[in-house]
């Protein structure tokens, strides 16, 4: 298995695997890279960010030509990927055709174990988020451990987009970003919040913390 990646920089060096560090000065860019990469016969290839049409383009074609394509974008949700890269000037028809999935995410501030506390969510803010009545949850406190911050270490929400056919003749109908979202959310996809809520009735993370991260 060829698995080739270029990145900004390299942060971890993994055995079996060709990294690529990113040198613009030297006239190294992502683009430049991935142009090289595509004639090396990879199987996978890693970019690690699209910045501009050119790495898009290159990235959608090593897509389209049988390779596994990952990277990622500055995006506020997973549907929001489709418009970017066509705003960014990439055809609908090849975003739909070489799109398979998009994961969104977001870093969230874990309770501390040692001194988080109980409560039931109210009513009326239960309502507003879908949870049934009586919701129980946890709150920051602060202590001597978590340093009177009420949070000691960081978790991962997600929101998964897997592109299916329905979706993909949405992208390629050129449709806004919230009717994406409708039809991934009908299909099944847990948007952010969401996963956020469950991290809250868990009692890994507290409300507040989800509804500030995911304001959008």
């Amino acid at each position: 298995m060829n698995i080739i990646s270029v990145e900004d920089p390299v942060e971890y060096t993994m055995m079996g695997i060709n990294q690529i560090q990113v040198n613009e000065k030297a006239g190294l860019t992502f683009s430049e890279a991935l142009r090289s990469i595509l004639r090396q016969d990879p199987d996978k290839i890693m970019v690690g960010e699209i910045r501009d049409l050119e790495t898009a383009q290159l990235a959608v074609r090593a897509a389209l030509t049988g390779h596994l394509v990952l990277s990622t974008l500055h995006t506020n949700d997973a549907p929001s990927a489709s418009i970017r890269l066509i705003e960014m000037g990439i055809a609908p028809f090849l975003v739909s055709s070489s799109l398979l999935a998009v994961v969104a995410q977001r870093l969230v501030r874990k309770l501390c174990g040692e001194c988080k506390q109980e409560y039931v969510i109210p009513d009326r803010t239960a309502e507003d988020l879908g949870l049934p009545k009586g919701t129980k949850a946890f709150k920051p406190v602060g202590c001597e451990v978590c340093r009177g911050t009420g949070y000691k270490g960081r978790s991962g929400i997600y929101e998964i987009m897997k592109v299916d056919e329905e979706i993909q003749n949405l992208i390629l109908e050129g449709v806004a970003g919230h009717r994406i979202q409708h039809e991934a959310i009908r299909k099944g996809m847990r948007t952010l919040r969401d996963s956020g809520l469950v991290k809250v009735r868990e009692g890994d993370t507290s409300l507040e913390e989800v509804l500030q991260v995911t304001l959008y």
